[in-house]
């Protein structure tokens, strides 16, 4: 019989029961074990006489407390003694009679708890023992007093504290609860598998314990496979396959080694054929102790992933896990964090020892009758159900048959599905049937069969579950309704998509038609509110876009590259939600409707190779007459605005759109189009991409593009010039544009404060007399231009011959030294013979003694190059920091040029400039009137010019 613990619990939850408890300080003897009292205590922390009674009570069974028999019976005599009112001693018996008939259900449900509070306390002594040493006095009952110990005896230790396999948050409460428990001298060091307990409990700092080198791995596997590091011939192979499969964990290396120790290569060769299928025992139950502490959904995601997804695109198995109802925007964090899976570059990983410890989970399901067990995916199982009857007891939930490509045959039997009641996943890959399909569970809620040989579902197939159907390729013909997905991509024989799709897939989230070169008529009207996907990629024969007739704010992505159509519907402006919209490849695309200005969200708009693209919408009547407002246009008062400073140009205030907008132009025709003549749309654009265009001149107008910051003229062969840059610029790449000749003035800062690069690499007609930055510019930049003509206010200069590598060596002195620079300038003259990059490297000396090396690399497309280049760059001291390089803090500085690669390229001039603290302000305000002049190459003026000379002003 069950000890009475429970009924102690049920009089705390009773009315009567608590009055009577606690209407009386008991002092009784302990009747029990002390092992009793400590779990009882940390849960209910009784004071130390009501205590003393609960103990006895907890220690009693229930027959004892009915009875008021035994050590109980003893102990409450005892009791009596010392009572003087007798009709409480009765009340008190009373009560304790009807508690010890209560059910022992309750001891079952607090059980765990107890054993949980116990470990927790014991816990703590062992904490306090280990660093005080044994007292009677430090014995802990309950967390409260171990809490109230651990703070008040440790806060002036100097400890070195390690808290190993942390895996419930309790613990570390109950351990190290916060910071203001312990002084500055002790340390805290805590290893868990869940790092989800490391955020929650606040640590200051997290760090990933990786596996070990392949070296390391190699040494301590043959030191329990061998008894010494090094290996015996003829096992080389069977060592890299085992470190390969133990991924350099150090301890399922030394349960393997350790199993292998003393074997035959033919044990050897087949233990491993037998751990690629089996999982390892020891292994197995070590690792499946953090599978053991997962939710059932989390158990249910885990083998999921263990048997069908691993290594599959996040998003994908996102979706999929979400049509079993298995939440895996909750769950999928929550196996992270306990290092059960992974993510690299979205793709979903799980190591292979997990997915192997995942799948022995499910073959120890059923180790005999497959169809009993929850997921099929080894071929042999596979053709094992479906080749034979199972019989009704058939607990499969998910099948994946996924063969090398062959003749892969699979002789269904009829009744293969019949009995999968609970089948919600079945994928198809490379396999034959040899006989139609003709069922199909209604439980399926995913089926995935890309080139599937069926024209239609099975008769009895209803499909009410089914939420993705994923089968490119296939000749399907008709589709159940309720879908979430359909994915019909590179379907050949599909012709017509009915108008009804459109109207009555309520719930259908993705719709992938792309490939589907015959499709000729898609539906006329759509009304499908929950659509996010719509993809009509590659649909060549395709005219017509269709109607949209109400607002569908979840529609955000609209692929409809190389199909036939010739324009969108003004109804376009429905899509409230839209961000993406390729057009790429549509060769007969003439125009865009004026709606399309009135998307909100739209954040990408792909026009690449429409050669025929006239208009952009809103001409050039309806920007005037359209009555809308008048949207925020730059003042061109360019002279009095200039006076204003860095901030003349602020970004544009919100208008229509909420987002910034990237345009792709790439190889289009725009010389006969409407682009640069809306003055008053596409005030959002930021990115720009006109490459390989047919355009001639990018006129003043482009100034009204006030949010733009990229722009992209690369290959752009027939255009002749730039007048105006817009005002908040910060790149321009023009590489390539060999009919290039002018260029804005950009000299004065004033006009352009955020731009920071230009490219024009082969422009080899452009004047870049305006176009050369003022000295005075103390903030980072960097251009590359075709010639051998740099500006004449560099200080130091020095030219060699077919040289790969120069070196300034500059010393500080008065009245600058090196703590006075605020800025560098570098410039290179350049013949590209290879393919490469650039180098420049500083070396900062403190002292004879003290120098710091610090490198800034940068690579330029020298491949492309066919004649001499300049580059130019200028760094301001907050950059330089930032990149790791510390030149105020050296009395000398030396900076070296040399290519990244050998025989990239051959420098044939350098020029460096220092830019030192202004002492005179009148020394700046002359120079924002500078006239910037270009010089050719000049003889050798000596490695360094008096530090005067490096000053804003003297300079010139």
């Amino acid at each position: 019989m069950a000890p009475a613990l429970l009924a102690v619990g049920a009089l705390f939850f009773t009315g009567e029961g608590v009055v009577l408890c606690f209407g009386a300080v008991l002092a009784l003897d302990n009747c029990g074990g002390g092992d009793r009292r400590s779990r009882w205590a940390s849960w209910w922390q009784p004071a130390s006489s009501l205590g003393r009674f609960v103990d006895g009570l907890a220690a009693a069974y229930p027959s004892d407390v009915r009875d008021q028999r035994e050590s109980f019976g003893q102990t409450l005599a005892k009791h009596a003694e010392k009572l003087n009112v007798d009709m409480k001693l009765q009340l008190w018996k009373a009560a304790l009679r009807k508690v010890a008939k209560l059910s022992g259900y309750h001891l079952t449900r607090n059980s765990d708890t107890w054993n949980q509070v116990n470990r927790l306390v014991q816990l703590q002594n062992t904490l306090l023992s280990k660093i005080l040493g044994d007292c009677r006095s430090l014995k802990v009952d309950n967390i409260d007093t171990g809490i109230y110990m651990i703070k008040r005896r440790l806060h002036s230790k100097r400890v070195l504290l390690i808290l190993d396999s942390v895996d419930h948050l309790d613990q570390l409460e109950t351990l190290v609860g916060a910071r203001d428990w312990f002084g500055k001298r002790i340390r805290i060091i805590i290893t868990t598998r869940d790092q989800h307990l490391l955020t929650a409990h606040g640590v200051d700092s997290k760090y990933e314990m990786t596996g070990l080198n392949q070296d390391d791995a190699f040494q301590h596997f043959c030191w329990h496979a061998f008894r010494n590091e090094k290996l015996v011939d003829g096992y080389g192979e069977f060592v890299e396959q085992i470190i390969n499969y133990a991924g350099s964990l150090p301890l399922v290396l030394t349960v393997l080694g350790l199993d292998l120790y003393g074997r035959t290569k033919k044990e050897w060769e087949s233990a491993l054929d037998q751990y690629r299928k089996i999982s390892h025992q020891d292994i197995q139950k070590i690792l499946q102790t953090s599978y053991d502490r997962l939710s059932e959904n989390g158990k249910n995601v885990f083998l999921d992933i263990a048997c069908f997804f691993n290594g599959e695109w996040l998003y994908n198995v996102i979706e999929l896990l979400d049509s079993f109802g298995f939440y895996p925007n909750f769950s999928i964090p929550r196996l992270r964090e306990k290092s059960l899976i992974s993510e690299f570059h979205e793709i979903l990983q799980m190591h292979n020892l997990l997915q192997d410890m995942g799948r022995e989970v499910v073959r120890q399901e059923s180790l005999k009758n497959l169809g009993t067990r929850s997921r099929l995916f080894f071929h042999e199982d596979v053709y094992e159900v479906l080749e034979n009857d199972t019989g009704i007891d058939n607990h499969v939930e998910g099948i994946v048959v996924d063969f090398a490509e062959g003749d892969d045959i699979i002789r269904l039997s009829p009744k293969a599905f019949e009995n999968m009641k609970r089948l919600r996943l079945f994928r198809c890959r490379n396999a034959h049937f040899s006989k139609e399909l003709n069922c199909l569970p209604n439980s399926i809620r995913v089926l995935d069969w890309p080139d599937c040989p069926l024209q239609s579902m099975p008769s009895k197939f209803r499909g009410d579950k089914l939420s993705i159907l994923h089968m490119p390729g296939s000749r399907i013909l008709e589709i159940p309704l309720e879908l979430k997905e359909i994915d019909l991509h590179s379907c050949k024989n599909l012709v017509e998509v009915h108008d009804s799709v459109g109207l009555i897939l309520d719930k259908l989230v993705n719709l992938r038609l792309g490939g589907c070169f015959n499709l000729k008529s898609f539906t006329r009207r759509l009304q499908l509110r929950s659509l996010e996907l719509l993809d009509l990629g590659d649909c060549s024969s395709l005219q017509n876009f269709l109607e949209i007739e109400f607002e569908m704010e979840h529609l955000h992505f609209v692929y409809l590259m190389g199909t036939a159509i010739e324009e969108l519907p003004s109804s376009i402006g429905y899509l409230t939600g839209l961000r993406l919209l390729e057009l790429s490849s549509c060769v007969n695309l003439k125009c865009l409707p004026s709606s399309i200005h009135q998307l909100r969200s739209l954040n990408q708009i792909y026009l690449m190779d429409c050669p025929n693209i006239i208009s952009f919408g809103m001409e050039e009547e309806e920007e005037v007459h359209n009555g809308q407002p008048t949207p925020y246009v730059v003042s061109t008062s360019w002279e009095n605005e200039a006076s204003l400073g860095a901030e003349l140009f602020p970004l544009p205030p919100p208008t229509k759109s909420t987002t910034c907008l990237y345009l792709y132009l790439m190889n289009s025709g725009l010389s006969k189009s409407n682009f640069f003549r809306l003055f008053n749309c596409f005030l959002n654009l930021h990115t720009l991409q006109l490459s390989c265009s047919d355009i001639v001149s990018i006129p003043a107008s482009i100034k009204t593009f006030v949010g733009l910051s990229m722009l992209f003229l690369n290959n752009c062969k027939q255009l002749q010039e730039i007048m105006e840059f817009p005002p908040n610029l910060g790149s321009l790449h023009a590489d390539g544009c060999i009919s290039l000749e002018i260029l804005p003035e950009i000299s004065k800062i004033f006009h352009f404060p955020r731009l920071e690069r230009i490219e024009l690499s082969r422009c080899y007609k452009v004047n870049m007399g305006n176009c050369m930055p003022n000295p005075a510019w103390n903030r980072d930049y960097e251009m590359i231009f075709s010639g051998n003509k740099i500006p004449d206010w560099f200080s130091h200069c020095k030219e060699t011959s077919n040289s790969h590598r120069c070196e300034f060596d500059i010393k500080g002195s008065p009245p600058y030294n090196s703590d006075d620079i605020i800025g560098i300038s570098l410039c290179a003259i350049f013949e590209p013979v290879g393919t490469g990059g650039l180098q420049v490297h500083f070396i900062t000396v403190k002292s004879e003694d003290l120098r710091r090396h610090y490198r800034y690399t940068n690579e330029g497309k020298l491949d492309e190059m066919d004649s001499d280049h300049v580059w130019l760059e200028h760094l301001n001291t907050e950059d330089i920091r930032r990149r790791g390089m510390i030149v105020d803090q050296a009395n000398d500085l030396r900076i070296i040029f040399e290519n990244r690669c050998p025989d990239s390229v051959i420098f044939k001039h350098y020029r460096v400039h220092l830019l030192y603290k202004q002492h005179d302000e009148q020394n700046a305000k002359d120079h924002e009137n500078v006239i910037v002049h270009l010089d050719a190459p000049i003889e050798n003026i000596g490695n360094l010019a008096n530090p005067m000379d490096h000053g804003w002003k003297s300079t010139f």
